[in-house]
């Protein structure tokens, strides 16, 4: 193995560990407090928070053509040694994002005084909300700004480093939050104002490793070059779709539910969520870690090794996206009696396994999203994406109007048209951009599944053994079914060379220590 490969396997293990240590102690917060404030606020109040991020995710549609691909084409241009054009990137993307922020001001403005004509908000929460979603807004707008002082940590390949802010960020976040909720008059405002302030110090700490990670970008109004932010505009609208297509996909659930069921529906579904949610999080952050790899090997036209480094990372995921979908599906109903004691446990796991059910077959699949971006082949995934959202918001409304299956019909039929679109689209898709066979993903697939199965149904028969209601009893079933889980995952999910390569990665790293002790 070569000095290249062995730093960019540590700076990968590196990257994953930090990414899923950030979503530990984001989870572990989330774990205490949202029990605490459904109780405390109702779950009523609780929904407006995701349907505030649901917001946030709309009004960010303004600035997705410009920043999607900014990252990878300052990247290229670094990679290429070519500062001049990465300043150029850089600075036009800086000064652009301030002109956008202040559009999305006078917008978010707008929204924000007629917000109660858009959504049903309860009288006596009236302000709590409003000021909850200005708090949001601002979050949103800050971070449009801020956004490209990110790319340095990814030019490095050192995402850890921003996995390390998030992590104390989360933590300071939680210490307000709880002095918060201890000493004043319980309001989900306090969740909008904190968000804020961890942003805020994420952005400080990112602005300081772009002059100490990469000291040649500069902020220059010389630098600006309109050629520049048309060219990302153009190459970045085909985001710009594909965000569009998510949001129809599952975007608009929280929203069509308070508008068409009830905001104590929507809170419901909100709750649901959580875990799905974390578990879209955790996979959204181990996907992007694989990414700067990606770039790399693509800027020094290392195709044999790309299509190499895709396949593993599809390996990768395939065990890591699953094993909390595992844990889901044998410990989920328990865990939601303990979490949620004041719900339906039985309704919120049915509901989280139908939202996140598509990972199952496509937890792996997300590597070739970032495969798009990397070459710049966005334009036919963000045309299906979109129509396929398209369609999955037309037959929510029709089960709506015809059926009695309410939030099951919002959670549902964007878990449906998701697998169809993987399986039918991205991976034949993906495969073709690297010049494969079109089934060539489909053993990715469908090994995960298997994966799922197997370990759901011994997890299921061991659970029957814990009739316990404790913490304690599930914890320890949890360690169970999650060691059982890893072993079979490592001999369904990766064939024999990938096994092999395991055990000699774990032997040069035992060997490694030996050698220095």
């Amino acid at each position: 193995m070569s000095n290249r490969e062995l730093s960019s396997n540590k700076k990968l293990f590196l990257n994953l560990s930090a990414s899923f240590l950030a979503f530990a102690v984001t989870f572990g917060i989330n774990f205490f407090l949202s029990p605490y404030i459904v109780r405390t606020v109702g779950v009523e109040a609780y929904g407006f928070v995701n349907l505030a991020n649901n917001f946030i995710s709309y009004a960010s549609l303004i600035s997705v053509a410009l920043n999607a691909l900014a990252g990878r084409f300052i990247s290229v241009s670094i990679f290429e040694k070519d500062y001049e054009k990465a300043n150029k990137y850089y600075s036009s993307v800086f000064l652009a994002n301030c002109v956008l922020s202040l559009v999305m001001l006078v917008g978010a403005l707008f929204v924000w005084i007629y917000l109660e004509h858009l959504i049903k908000i309860p009288n006596d929460i009236f302000w709590d909300v409003k000021i909850l979603f200005a708090a949001m807004f601002l979050n949103c707008i800050v971070n449009t700004v801020g956004s490209v002082f990110s790319v340095s940590t990814f030019v490095a390949n050192k995402l850890y480093l921003t996995s390390i802010r998030n992590i104390e960020a989360s933590g300071a976040r939680a210490v307000i939050l709880v002095l918060a909720y201890a000493f004043c008059a319980p309001k989900i405002l306090y969740l909008g104002i904190t968000t804020l302030l961890t942003s805020l110090y994420c952005i400080i700490f990112n602005y300081y490793y772009i002059h100490k990670l990469t000291p040649y970008l500069h902020i220059k109004k010389a630098y600006f070059d309109m050629k520049a932010v048309i060219e990302l505009i153009a190459s970045g609208v085909w985001n710009l779709v594909t965000r569009l297509g998510q949001i129809f996909t599952d975007g608009l659930d929280l929203l069509i539910t308070n508008i068409f069921i009830s905001a104590t529906a929507m809170g419901v579904l909100s709750v649901a969520k959580t875990i799905p949610n974390a578990i879209n999080s955790i996979i959204m952050a181990l996907v992007g870690s694989f990414s700067p790899n990606f770039t790399e090997l693509y800027a020094e036209k290392k195709f044999d090794e790309l299509i190499t480094s895709i396949k593993q990372s599809m390996k990768i995921m395939g065990i890591l996206t699953t094993l909390p979908i595992v844990v889901l599906i044998v410990c989920g109903e328990k865990f939601f009696a303990l979490w949620q004691p004041t719900q339906d446990a039985k309704q919120l796991q049915i509901l989280s396994i139908i939202t996140i059910a598509c990972a199952i077959f496509s937890g792996g699949i997300n590597c070739l999203y970032n495969l798009f971006t990397v070459l710049n082949k966005i334009k036919m995934n963000s045309i299906v994406v979109v129509c396929s959202g398209v369609l999955s918001t037309i037959i929510v409304f029709i089960l709506l109007k015809t059926t009695s299956l309410g939030i099951y019909a919002v959670a549902g039929v964007s878990t449906v048209i998701s697998l169809v679109r993987n399986f039918a689209f991205t991976a034949p898709y993906g495969a073709k951009c690297l010049n494969l066979k079109w089934y060539a993903f489909y053993p990715d697939m469908l090994r995960p599944a298997l994966f799922v199965g197997v370990s759901s149904l011994i997890g299921i028969f061991i659970s029957r053994y814990f009739t316990s209601t404790s913490w304690l009893s599930l914890i320890i079933l949890g360690v169970i079914v999650l060691s059982i889980s890893i072993a079979l995952g490592y001999f369904i999910v990766l064939n024999k060379s990938d096994r092999q390569a395991v055990i000699g990665i774990l032997k040069s790293k035992i060997f490694n220590k030996i050698k220095r002790s």
